[in-house]
C-alpha cells in the first residue's frame, strides 16, 4: 500500500498538466500513489492523463462527469489507499522533496496536518515570493495551545498533506458545489487535530493568475463564502468549542468577507453589488456584533476601512462608477 496519496482535480488544463503531473513523478520519495480526476475536461486533458496511466502504474484515473472541484478532490478521496492524503491543483507544480520532507515531520511528530510553506508565482510579470509560516518546524501545536493558528495559516487545501483518517473519521468532505470550499473544510479539520507541524520550505508552487482563475471573478457564486463560513461555524458549535474560538471565527469571517467585497470594485452593476453588501453586512452583524472590532487586526491593509462600512462602501462605489462614466 503506498503511504501518500496524491489527488489532482483536471478540469480544461491541458496547458499545464504535463508539466504538475512531471512535477509530481519525479518525487524524491516514490511512496505514493497518483489520482488523476479529469471532472468532465472538454480539451484534451483526459487523452493526456491516460497516456500517463499507461506509463506509471502510480496513477490511477478517474472520468467523471463535471462536477466542480470539491467534487473531483472527493471522488479522488473516495478511493485513496494512502496513509495520508495531498490535494494539488493541476496548473500548480511541486518541489521534488515534498513527499520526503512531510512524510518526514510526519514520522518524526506523528501530526495529524503537515503545513509547509509556498512559492507564489505571477505569470504576468514572471515573478515569485514565498508564502511563509511563522511557526517553528522542531515544534508540534494546536488549535486548543494556539488558537491564533486561525488567522495564520492559508485556507487552501494544497498546501498542506494530512492523516487521510482526519477525513474519514470525521465524515468531513469538502461542499459540493460551491467555490471558497477550502474555507468550509480546513478549520473544520484544524480543530480535529491533536498535532500540527510545519516544513519551514516552500515545498509548493502556486500559480497565482491563471486566467479565468476563480478567485478573480465576481458572479453570484460570490455567496458562497458566507455559506462556508457558516459550515465551519456551525460544526464549532456542534463541538461545542463556538464560543472558545469566537473571535478567531470573527476573524475568518471577516477578511473573507472583506476580499470578497473589495471585488466589488470591478462590477458595474449596482443592483447586484449592493445587495451582496446588504447580505455580507447582514451576516457579519448577526453572528459578530461588535464588527469590525476583533482581537485580530480584520482591517490589515490600508483601504480596508472603507470596505468594513456598508455605507461608505456604496458612496465608495457609487464615487468610482461617476468617476469611470466620466472618462
Amino acid at each position: 500500500m503506498p503511504e501518500v496519496s496524491i489527488v489532482v482535480p483536471i478540469y480544461n488544463v491541458a496547458d499545464y498538466l504535463p508539466k504538475c503531473i512531471d512535477s509530481i513523478l519525479t518525487q524524491t520519495n516514490s511512496d505514493f500513489e497518483l489520482i488523476l480526476v479529469n471532472d468532465g475536461s472538454t480539451d484534451t486533458s483526459l487523452d493526456i492523463v491516460r497516456k500517463y496511466e499507461q506509463q506509471d502504474k502510480r496513477i490511477t484515473v478517474v472520468n467523471k462527469t463535471n462536477g466542480g472541484l470539491s467534487d473531483a478532490r472527493n471522488a479522488g478521496m473516495a478511493i485513496a489507499r494512502g496513509t495520508y492524503i495531498q490535494f494539488i491543483d493541476s496548473d500548480d507544480t511541486i518541489e521534488p522533496e515534498l513527499v520526503e520532507k512531510c512524510l518526514d515531520a510526519f514520522h518524526k511528530t506523528d501530526a495529524d496536518m503537515v503545513i509547509f510553506d509556498v512559492y507564489q508565482y505571477y505569470q504576468k510579470t514572471n515573478t515569485r515570493e514565498v508564502i511563509r509560516n511563522s511557526y517553528d518546524g522542531t515544534k508540534t501545536y494546536s488549535l486548543e495551545t494556539n488558537p491564533e493558528m486561525m488567522t495564520k495559516i492559508l485556507n487552501a487545501a494544497w498546501n498542506k498533506m494530512y492523516r487521510l483518517s482526519l477525513f474519514k473519521d470525521s465524515r468531513i468532505i469538502y461542499p459540493w458545489g460551491c467555490y471558497y470550499e477550502d474555507l468550509g473544510t480546513t478549520y473544520r479539520l484544524l480543530a480535529r487535530c491533536r498535532k500540527v507541524a510545519f516544513v519551514n520550505i516552500p515545498l509548493y508552487d502556486y500559480l497565482k493568475d491563471r486566467p479565468g482563475n476563480i478567485t478573480t471573478q465576481f458572479n453570484f457564486s460570490v455567496y458562497h463564502v458566507l455559506d462556508m463560513i457558516k459550515i465551519t461555524m456551525d460544526d464549532y458549535q456542534c463541538l461545542g468549542i463556538y464560543n472558545r474560538y469566537y473571535e478567531e471565527l470573527k476573524y475568518l469571517a471577516g477578511v473573507n468577507i472583506l476580499e470578497c467585497l473589495k471585488k466589488t470594485r470591478t462590477v458595474n452593476d449596482k443592483k447586484m453589488t449592493e445587495k451582496f453588501i446588504d447580505v455580507c453586512f447582514w451576516f457579519l452583524h448577526s453572528h459578530f456584533p461588535e464588527f469590525p472590532k476583533c482581537r485580530y487586526k480584520i482591517l490589515r491593509e490600508k483601504n480596508d476601512w472603507i470596505y468594513a462600512h456598508s455605507h461608505i462602501l456604496k458612496m465608495y462605489l457609487s464615487y468610482r462608477r461617476k468617476k469611470l462614466e466620466a472618462e
